[in-house]
């Protein structure tokens, strides 16, 4: 029995898998992207970045971060967790927001409470 059908890729789907926990599913095109969906359907991201036809796609264990590997030979990995990815780049933009003279008070405060490392 068809259970649903997600539609959204502009070219041929190659690679679908689903996450570890199984709510999101991970679909590889021809038209060169990943896109993720939540299990009911909900186109949730277009991941973009390869320059050719994604032929595989696939989530790492913890379900954190995705691999796919493309036709114009370069494999791609997604990071998924949005905390690690607020660490990363408030401490890429902490000097930038501490001297910058065009930064307002309000810009200044936008990393205060991002910690520089995450818990292990």
């Amino acid at each position: 029995e068809e259970l649903q059908t997600l539609e959204g890729h502009r070219d041929w789907v190659s690679s679908v898998t689903f996450s570890p926990d199984g709510d999101t599913i991970a679909s590889a095109s021809g038209d060169g992207t990943v896109k993720l969906w939540s299990r009911q359907g909900e186109e949730l991201q277009t991941l973009e970045g390869h320059r050719d036809w994604v032929s595989s796609v696939t989530f790492s264990p913890d379900g954190d971060t995705i691999a796919s590997a493309s036709g114009d030979g370069t494999v791609i990995l997604y990071d998924l967790n949005p905390e690690r990815l607020l660490v990363r780049g408030c401490n890429w933009l902490r000097d930038y927001l501490a001297h910058n003279i065009n930064v307002t008070d309000e810009e200044r405060a936008l990393c205060a409470d991002v910690p520089t490392e995450l818990p292990e």
